[in-house]
């Protein structure tokens, strides 16, 4: 579990800077979000909403998607 944490923290540090973003604003964001998303919503619901956003992040960036 250890690893997977280490790994999680790496590849956070690695897109903030390359994003020019403060890592403890991402953390903070991501925290919440989970904590919002966990709390209000089913899992069927939770499944679409983050293929919605993938979708549209792929979109949005020109990567993958139609």
């Amino acid at each position: 579990m250890k690893d997977n944490k280490k790994r999680e923290l790496e590849v956070l540090n690695r897109v903030c800077t390359q994003n020019d973003i403060s890592v403890k604003l991402v953390s903070e964001l991501i925290r919440a979000a989970k904590k919002f998303s966990y709390e209000n919503v089913s899992d069927g619901t939770r499944v679409t909403e983050y293929q919605d956003l993938i979708k549209y992040l792929s979109k949005d960036n020109g990567v993958g998607g139609k």
